[in-house]
């Protein structure tokens, strides 16, 4: 890990406090990460193979329902510890998403070195409690404040983005619904349905290639977009 890159461009005293903590023989296999705003972070039922531990720049807190809402309830900032929660619980995937709404920087800590770190420094554990304590707290304060709407809407506004990048009359998006998934930070499965809802609407046209849309369907998507926001 290249302690002089985070000192360099992290400006937090507490989150180069927290560095300096981590033991050395975890340090050395930590890797540094950065991403850029949009960009997703840890997805919703991945299997929890790290920890992140967040430096720098701010997320957003996404969970997708069967009812096909997502739901933004909350906002993290440096120090957050991201997947501590799930693996202090035993669980094996993570039960929300994050998406980087800053450009942002975080350390990746194997699932194994974390554990070891937390059961030898009883200051890092009251840290992590604290810090999961705190936003459950504030989650269970504003209980019907969350930002939610339907999945289709990500949908769509991505389509909408695409097609309008490309400025011309006919737009070819050759992405698997996978990649899809992966840069809304919803499931396959959410965009499987959504994807045949607007089939079958007429909106655009599906293939095994990808999906292809008309500046007429552009048209149209805005107009379903405006319809169920």
């Amino acid at each position: 890990m290249n302690e002089k890159y985070l000192y360099k461009n992290i400006e937090n005293k507490k989150v180069k406090e927290l560095i300096n903590r981590i033991p050395n023989e975890i340090k050395n296999n930590c890797k540094i990460k950065k991403f850029e705003k949009g960009k997703i972070v840890v997805l919703k039922e991945n299997n929890i193979k790290s920890m992140y531990l967040h430096c720098k720049g701010q997320m957003k807190v996404r969970n997708e329902f069967e009812n096909g809402f997502v739901y933004d309830f909350a906002v993290i900032e440096p120090i957050s510890y991201i997947g501590a929660m799930e693996i202090m619980a035993n669980k094996d995937t993570y039960s929300s998403t994050l998406q980087a709404t800053a450009d942002s920087i975080i350390i990746e800590i194997s699932k194994e070195d974390f554990l070891n770190w937390i059961e030898n420094d009883h200051k890092l554990a009251l840290d992590v409690l604290h810090f999961v304590s705190d936003n459950m707290y504030k989650q269970a304060l504003k209980t019907g404040e969350v930002l939610a709407y339907p999945a289709i809407c990500t949908l769509i506004n991505y389509l909408i983005n695409v097609f309008e990048s490309e400025n011309k009359d006919e737009v070819f998006i050759e992405k698997t619904r996978e990649e899809i998934a992966s840069i809304l930070g919803v499931s396959v499965r959410t965009i499987n349905r959504n994807l045949k809802i607007l089939k079958e609407e007429n909106l655009l046209s599906v293939s095994r290639k990808g999906i292809l849309i008309t500046k007429k369907q552009c048209e149209k998507l805005y107009e379903k977009l405006d319809l169920i926001k």
